[in-house]
């Protein structure tokens, strides 16, 4: 982890950057190859906490890396001139001033500021992406706390068409205010999820399913304000603590976003898993004041990152082996896209559980070639239950 010491005591910021370079990245080769504009827009721009003199260990830098990247492999590759615009948001003066002085270093890419709230800024957003006609938006919302994006508000920019969005879902917090007295808060964790007609799915719940089912209701508002097919969450643990920190949500109409976005996501969690062990390393030593005399990776204890992600497989094979029960006969996109809105659910564990059910003789595979072994995306291939 070449920047793990730019995120010495922020670690969850680390694995979160991990996950929006290596999705940004592809979506904006992806992109690019067919569109001839990429717009990016961060919402809640910062900077904050960031230990880098030229603010590379920020969310807005690392887009104009990686927005820069694949413009300059665009053009020497493939001959494409495509144009890559960002409008960076934030509403606190002294960020903003940092923010201000790094866009107009900025002199190769179409890069605005402006020093507002995001809910504040909807008609402007719009009107940014709207003045370039042939462009691909891309929003990053990404808050410190669980307010200033309200479901409803923010509606407009989740229906655009085309479009992607990434939501930081700051789980810790938002956990804390689920069922709080107080009207005035009440009312805006309701906004959060666009009314309170979710409230009754977690009511009865306690621990990591009602944890689970927030999620879950969250991503389902996003889906039906934006219209999305897909909404992907992604888990970032707590450094020091056994607990979720928070989730990034990522919501997209197109299978190849998903693809991209969990090899994003499973990229991550390995560098999560050291990032935390190290984390835990620096604690016990300052601590104890005594040296350690093993490695931080060496120390790794993935106990409650593999409970978590056998619980998550667990699930998602259990309700696959539902729908296939029920409807015996299922083509492989929608199983494909059933199990990848799990987070912690990677292709090949999908693909290794249709092995598994074919040696069993439980499920036969429909659609194949003579020389095709495995299930692909968009091929017709079908799944047939006979279990």
């Amino acid at each position: 982890m070449a920047d793990a010491e730019l995120y010495a005591g922020r670690e969850q910021t680390l694995v979160k950057h991990v996950i929006l370079r290596q999705y940004l990245n592809r979506f904006a080769h992806i992109i690019g190859s067919k569109w001839d504009s990429v717009t990016y827009v961060d919402c809640f721009s910062g900077p904050w906490n960031s230990q880098s003199v030229d603010l590379s260990d920020t969310s807005f830098a690392i887009a104009v890396r990686e927005l820069r990247e694949a413009r300059d492999h665009l053009r020497d590759g493939l001959s494409r001139n495509v144009r890559m615009r960002c409008l960076f948001l934030e509403k606190d003066p002294k960020p903003y001033d940092q923010l201000v002085k790094f866009a107009e270093s900025t002199t190769d890419l179409e890069v605005k500021t402006k020093n507002a709230e995001l809910e504040q800024s909807i008609t402007d957003i719009s009107c940014f992406i709207d003045a370039d006609r042939r462009t691909f938006p891309f929003l990053f919302i990404d808050p410190t706390g669980w307010t200033g994006f309200a479901m409803q508000t923010i509606t407009p920019l989740l229906r655009r068409r085309p479009g992607e969005v990434l939501i930081n879902f700051m789980t810790g917090h938002i956990l804390r205010f689920a069922d709080h007295s107080d009207p005035a808060i009440r009312q805006k964790f309701d906004s959060l999820f666009g009314s309170s007609e979710h409230r009754a799915r977690w009511a009865k719940l306690s621990g990591r399913d009602r944890e689970e089912m927030l999620v879950q209701c969250y991503c389902d508002a996003a889906r039906a304000a934006g219209e999305f097919e897909f909404v992907v969450p992604a888990v970032v643990l707590h450094p020091e603590k056994d607990r979720t920190h928070f989730h990034l949500i990522y919501a997209t109409r197109h299978k190849k976003g998903v693809q991209e976005f969990k090899k994003a996501e499973e990229a991550a969690m390995s560098v999560m898993e050291q990032a935390r062990a190290q984390r835990q390393q620096r604690s016990r030593v300052n601590r104890t004041r005594q040296p350690e005399l093993f490695t931080s990776n060496e120390l790794i204890k993935p106990e409650y990152y593999d409970g978590l992600r056998e619980r998550n497989t667990s699930t998602t094979l259990a309700a696959l082996k539902h729908m296939l029960s029920t409807e015996h006969r299922l083509g492989y996109d929608r199983i494909w896209a059933k199990a990848m809105q799990s987070a912690l659910v990677w292709e090949a564990d999908l693909k290794g559980w249709i092995d598994d059910w074919r040696k069993q003789g439980l499920a036969k595979l429909e659609g194949l070639s003579e020389k095709e072994r495995t299930p692909k995306l968009g091929a017709g291939h079908s799944l047939v239950w006979l279990g």
